[in-house]
């Protein structure tokens, strides 16, 4: 074997200064989430969640092997939603911060086109969360009326334990 084949290449300076941060991006993102869910800060003081917030009350009332199945159904809805977007640009969620960086790194700034990258990913969540709704009705339709009611109990709990957290933000 000759010493050519034995030495390692190093990777080009500008794909470790990418791979890098990407790296650091991912990690921001997931120490957000995880520091949302973990550390769970009051509910706003003008009255119920924002947003995609809503949902939270409905999924923490499904028993755990419901989440773990919801979780099943969501993922498989998000996969053949993908399968079936041929014009969506690669990378998907990363990518369109990854155009958004383009964006703001280049001379001049465009604040139009940063405008739509960020209208763009707004899209994609909305229709992400589309199919979330859609998968949440079909899971909770496909309950047996006693599951249903049992899940109902859950969700009332869930609402009365939200009501106390505004009235304790509140005071």
């Amino acid at each position: 074997m000759s010493d050519d084949a034995k030495t390692p290449t190093k990777p080009a300076r500008g794909l470790r200064l990418a791979l890098f941060a990407s790296l650091a991006v991912n990690l921001a993102v997931l120490g957000l989430v995880l520091g949302a869910v973990l550390l769970r800060p009051p509910f706003d003081r003008a009255g119920p969640p924002h947003g995609r917030d809503f949902v939270f009350p409905y999924t923490r009332a499904f028993d755990e092997g419901q989440r773990h199945e919801l979780g099943r159904n969501l993922r498989g809805a998000f996969e053949r939603d993908r399968e079936r977007d041929p014009l969506r640009p690669h990378g998907g969620l990363l990518g369109g911060y990854r155009a958004a960086l383009e964006l703001l790194r280049a001379e001049p700034f465009d604040p139009q086109a940063f405008g739509a990258a960020l209208d763009a990913q707004s899209a994609r969540a909305e229709a992400r969360q589309a199919a979330g709704q859609r998968v949440l009705i079909d899971y909770v339709a496909s309950l047996t009326p006693e599951e249903r009611a049992a899940y109902a109990g859950r969700l009332e709990a869930e609402i009365e334990q939200m009501a106390e957290r505004f009235r304790k933000y509140r005071r």
